[in-house]
């Protein structure tokens, strides 16, 4: 019997991980297929409980994240960290939940995110935004963390959550989003493609304004996104949202295949190289 997996959310129809999954069963000569579902917010048990016994796996997206962490009979350490969680994997009798985003948001910055004395922004306060403070964190537990979000309330309990698990963060200004920018090592947009372009737009237009480090804009089309084009202008390096989509997709296919996000598929830099092929960066 084919195994069927498939990304789950809304809206779903400009997903691309069909097209990495299906890249890696085709490198990895396995009998699966992957598809696009539509699934609106509270409506992830409804359709799941509806589903025969040949689907094995889900990539989660918005709105869902947080959903399907409360819907797994079990989940994965960072899972119950976050309390965010993009991956389902069929385990025995029960789902269990799995946050592979953090995975991707460290594989996409590498040593950027390891520096002593490491300064990150983070732009947001979704589910993405929780996932990322947790992957600067677990990567490098001294750096300093700052979180610039519209929704103060929303940002307030991040930060208390995180603040739980023994980390600071603190909560910037969007008045001072130039200045707080300006000082960071790393900064991490979580926002939707668009979103933040007005205030890429504000500091683009700064006379005083002068990006440093590496940028990671989870937003990739359209590429380079008006922020990104701020630090490419600056002959610094920006990281497009697809390096975060492919490394977290990897990690996926290592759970659905192996039963866990720490050990390497198969042939894996081949599988790499497929990924990237499948979305035009090669």
């Amino acid at each position: 019997m084919t195994n069927r997996y498939a990304v789950l959310g809304s809206p779903i129809s400009h997903s691309k991980s069909p097209l990495l999954h299906q890249s890696a069963y085709r490198v990895l000569n396995l009998d699966c297929e992957y598809s696009a579902v539509e699934v609106p917010a509270a409506r992830l048990r409804q359709f799941i409980e509806t589903l025969d016994s040949s689907w094995k796996g889900f990539s989660i997206t918005m709105p869902l994240k947080e959903e399907a962490a409360r819907f797994a009979s079990q989940q994965d350490e960072i899972v119950s960290l976050t309390g965010v969680a993009n991956t389902l994997n069929l385990e025995g009798s029960g789902w269990k939940a799995y946050n592979t985003d953090v995975f991707g948001i460290q594989q996409s910055l590498g040593s950027a995110l390891t520096e002593p004395k490491c300064h990150v922004v983070i732009i947001g306060s979704g589910a993405t935004a929780t996932s990322a403070i947790y992957a600067v964190f677990l990567a490098n537990p001294h750096a300093k963390l700052t979180l610039l979000a519209r929704n103060r309330s929303k940002a307030k309990d991040i930060r208390d959550q995180v603040r739980t698990r023994g980390f600071g963060l603190k909560l910037g200004n969007l008045a001072n989003f130039n200045r707080t920018v300006s000082k960071a090592d790393v900064v991490i947009s979580t926002l939707p493609s668009g979103q933040v372009d007005y205030y890429a737009s504000k500091l683009g237009k700064s006379k005083f304004f002068s990006p440093r480090g590496t940028l990671l804009d989870v937003a990739y089309d359209p590429w380079p996104s008006e922020i990104a084009k701020l630090w490419k202008r600056s002959e610094l390096t920006a990281v497009s949202g697809l390096e975060m989509l492919m490394f977290q997709a990897i990690a996926q296919l290592r759970i659905f295949n192996l039963g866990s996000a720490a050990d390497p598929l198969p042939n894996e830099r081949a599988i790499e190289l497929a990924m990237r092929d499948s979305l035009g960066l090669i």
